[in-house]
């Protein structure tokens, strides 16, 4: 979306209800004070660069020179907040290498956090300049990365999640267009014919798209985590090459820059991937993104045309995947995090997602991690 001054009229995210009553300004005055940035008078300006109704809200707010990212949520941000302080405790939210923002203060009655800014061209943006290579390159060094992490924070979302998930992409192709429909129930036949065995699970992103990967110069940067979860690395390499791929698609100058970065990433990951599996999990990306169109205002003008090569290459690559056999990749050396307290909230959490009852102690701890560095 473009970004815009106005904030919404929304009653479900409560922070967004208290800003609009209050101000910016005045609505922000937890995360200074939490950020001891000392700067009471400083100008804020504000924009709001992200929102889907109902769900969730991004602002890009400046105060004086400082540049913040406040995201207001419908639902308890808890897990994300408790995903970035184990980030952190990984060494993940430094100021060089491969890094994630980091958290900088958060408020749960208004359910709004607050985290630092990265800047850097997405990858995106990488292909477009035509630097596929480079965008490929910061894909895998996340994906390498995200191998040894010992964070075993958030709900499974393997590959009999996708299938399940399908019957619903399959009826809103249906919906959008009969002919697609038809492609589309094949397609998910086919995929619940090939599902991968997955044996292990790593913290996955959810929604690895070109656009959430930044290239912050001296390593990859990720954004926008509110969908992470346990699964293989396979599924955010999927969601990566699909929108890549999809790209290419729709601009076909670029269709060799989305090649090259496909290149890259698979080179890079080699001992890291199975192939196979990663053929799967493209297959089911592009299912879900051709999906996408079962909104109206959200059609581009060669829609059909469009979903129908989305599928496609869908088809072929699960194809691939079905001819092919699966190669296990060898186990990375584990990656140690730092912090007691947050030792213990990975070792709590190291083999299955938290209760409530353990989301509401985790909740205890961060506050009294606060309190302690207040």
């Amino acid at each position: 979306m473009n970004p815009t001054t106005d904030l919404p009229d929304d009653a479900a995210l409560p922070g967004i209800v208290a800003m609009r009553a209050l101000g910016v300004t005045r609505a922000l005055g937890l995360a200074r004070a939490l950020l001891a940035l000392g700067l009471e008078d400083a100008p804020v300006a504000m924009h709001l660069v992200g929102y889907s109704p109902g769900e969730r809200a991004t602002l890009e707010v400046r105060v004086g020179q400082r540049r913040l990212a406040v995201k207001a949520y419908a639902a308890d941000p808890t897990p994300e907040v408790v995903l970035y302080r184990a980030l952190a405790a990984a060494g993940l939210s430094g100021d060089s290498g491969v890094r994630v923002p980091p958290l900088l203060a958060w408020d749960r009655d208004l359910r709004v956090i607050v985290i630092g800014w990265l800047e850097g061209p997405t990858a995106h943006e990488l292909v477009k300049q035509g630097r596929g290579q480079r965008a490929g390159e910061l894909a895998a060094q996340w994906l390498r990365c995200a191998a040894s992490l010992p964070v075993r924070l958030g709900l499974p979302l393997g590959a009999a999640r996708m299938l399940s998930r399908a019957r619903e992409w399959v009826a809103w192709l249906r919906e959008a267009d009969p002919t697609l429909g038809d492609a589309a129930t094949r397609l998910a036949a086919t995929l619940a014919q090939a599902q991968p065995r997955e044996d292990r699970s790593q913290l996955v992103h959810g929604t690895f798209y070109a656009r959430h990967v930044l290239d912050l110069g001296d390593g990859a940067g990720l954004i926008d985590w509110e969908r992470f979860g346990q699964g293989p690395l396979e599924l955010d390499a999927g969601m990566f090459l699909a929108t890549v791929w999809r790209l290419g698609l729709d601009h076909e100058a670029l269709a060799g820059e989305a090649t090259r970065a496909l290149t890259a990433l698979v080179e890079g990951t080699r001992d890291v991937l199975d192939e196979r599996a990663l053929a799967w999990h493209r297959a089911a990306a592009l299912l879900r993104l051709a999906s996408k169109v079962h909104a109206v205002k959200r059609r581009k003008p060669d829609w059909l045309a469009r979903a129908h090569a989305q599928l496609a290459e869908a088809a072929r690559l699960v194809e691939d995947a079905l001819a092919s056999e699966a190669v296990v990749p060898a186990k990375p050396p584990a990656f140690k995090p730092r912090g007691a307290a947050l030792e213990l909230v990975l070792q709590a959490l190291s083999t299955r997602p938290a209760t409530p009852e353990e989301l509401d102690q985790i909740r205890k701890l961060l506050d009294a991690t606060d309190d302690r560095a207040s």
